[in-house]
């Protein structure tokens, strides 16, 4: 499958669950951002049952339901389930708020899976 950007309906995005991020947060500011400006970076999601699990994004999706979007750019992406994780754990590992136990549950993740 070829990655490609589209407008995504909010009600076909999930979290993943094993994002290593458990608490977005408090969104309220980005909200207020995204209802200013829109969204300025577009979500990575794949697909999965029908809808799809947002990879990258997570505060985004929050937010923007928060501030009451109907709909998010989105790059649809094919990447396996040890890709997802790795992507995820890379993404969340680069914040300084990623408490103790969420990161060694990433690292643990990804130990499971032969990283």
């Amino acid at each position: 499958m070829e990655s490609k950007i589209i407008m995504l309906p909010i009600g076909q995005l999930e979290g993943h669950p094993d994002n290593p991020r458990k608490d977005v947060g408090d969104v309220t500011e980005l909200a207020d951002s995204i209802r200013h400006s829109g969204v300025m970076q577009n979500l990575t999601v794949v697909p999965h049952e029908g809808k799809y699990r947002v990879i990258i994004g997570h505060r985004r999706l929050a937010a923007a339901k928060k501030a009451g979007l109907t709909e998010l750019p989105c790059l649809v992406s094919d990447m396996d389930y040890k890709e997802q994780c790795a992507t995820m754990l890379c993404e969340n590992m680069q914040r300084v708020d990623l408490t103790v136990p969420e990161q060694a549950h990433s690292v643990q993740l990804l130990l499971n899976l032969g990283e």
